[in-house]
């Protein structure tokens, strides 16, 4: 199945990132697997993401870390 992306305008890096992030939060709850099984699922999550922000998983982790400190 294809996520139907245009690679012009979505970083790769970023959808990288993305999938990691994705895939990680699934992994923590798995009391409710909903997207665990599914790489598509997260692989759209994060492409939804990234249409509204292109550096959303950047900002993310500036905002995680701020919290941490």
């Amino acid at each position: 199945m294809r996520l139907g992306l245009n690679w012009a305008q979505v970083d790769l890096e970023q959808f990288r990132h993305g999938l990691e992030v994705e895939l990680d939060r699934s992994g923590r709850r798995r009391a409710t697997p909903v997207t665990y099984a599914s790489l598509v699922l997260m692989g759209k999550i994060a492409w939804t993401h990234l249409k509204e922000t292109r550096d959303y998983y950047s900002q993310l982790g500036w905002f995680a870390a701020r919290a941490e400190s």
